[in-house]
């Protein structure tokens, strides 16, 4: 690789707030269980996600202690989003356990709350998700992926300049059915900070 990285823990252990125009990605808190849930419950956001519909708070505490967790042992975790107009937490976005150590590559993901949807924020976390990767990260890969029919997502990737690779047929099994994945990346060379 051309470039030194930092280390996982490095990063992860941590993990710096970010941000943008109308976000703050900062490290999630228990205290966010309620908003948390507050999207997490909807099946309409879940509808595309590995994990289930959150039924009770609990089950965002839970999700929310395994990110604590994961901070504490340097592990990759999602930063929570934070819309500075109403100052709520609308989501979490972050890298999946990376090999950027071996490969300068990782893989990115959001989940934006459904009373946000259409404003932008999706594509705007993800453009500071990508700058970091590449910055600060030292990556010359970002991947991200949405399961084939979710327009909402696919359309955040394009916006933030990710390049459709392709079809993965069935590659995951998820919610009682194979799902094909749509593949998306982008390289530091294409990389051009807005």
């Amino acid at each position: 690789m051309g470039r030194s990285s930092p280390t996982v823990g490095e990063v992860f252990g941590k993990l710096p707030a970010l941000e943008t125009e109308r976000l703050v990605l900062r490290r999630v808190r228990l205290a966010d269980a309620e908003d948390v849930f507050a999207y997490a419950s909807d099946p309409e956001v879940t509808r595309y996600l590995s994990w289930e519909t959150h039924r009770s708070v609990e089950d965002s505490r839970e999700f929310l202690r395994s990110l604590l967790e994961r901070y504490r042992k340097g592990e990759p975790a999602s930063w929570g989003l934070v819309y500075k107009a109403s100052g709520r937490f609308v989501g979490t976005g972050g890298f999946d356990a990376g090999v950027w150590t071996e490969h300068a590559r990782a893989e990115v993901g959001c989940v934006i709350s459904g009373e946000v949807s259409g404003l932008g924020l999706g594509t705007e976390a993800l453009r500071a998700m990508i700058s970091f990767g590449f910055k600060e990260l030292g990556l010359n890969r970002v991947e991200a992926r949405c399961v084939s029919g979710n327009v909402a997502s696919a359309r955040i990737m394009e916006k933030a300049d990710m390049t459709h690779e392709g079809t993965a047929r069935e590659k995951e099994f998820s919610k009682g059915a194979y799902r094909d994945m749509e593949s998306y990346a982008i390289l530091r060379r294409d990389y051009h900070p807005a």
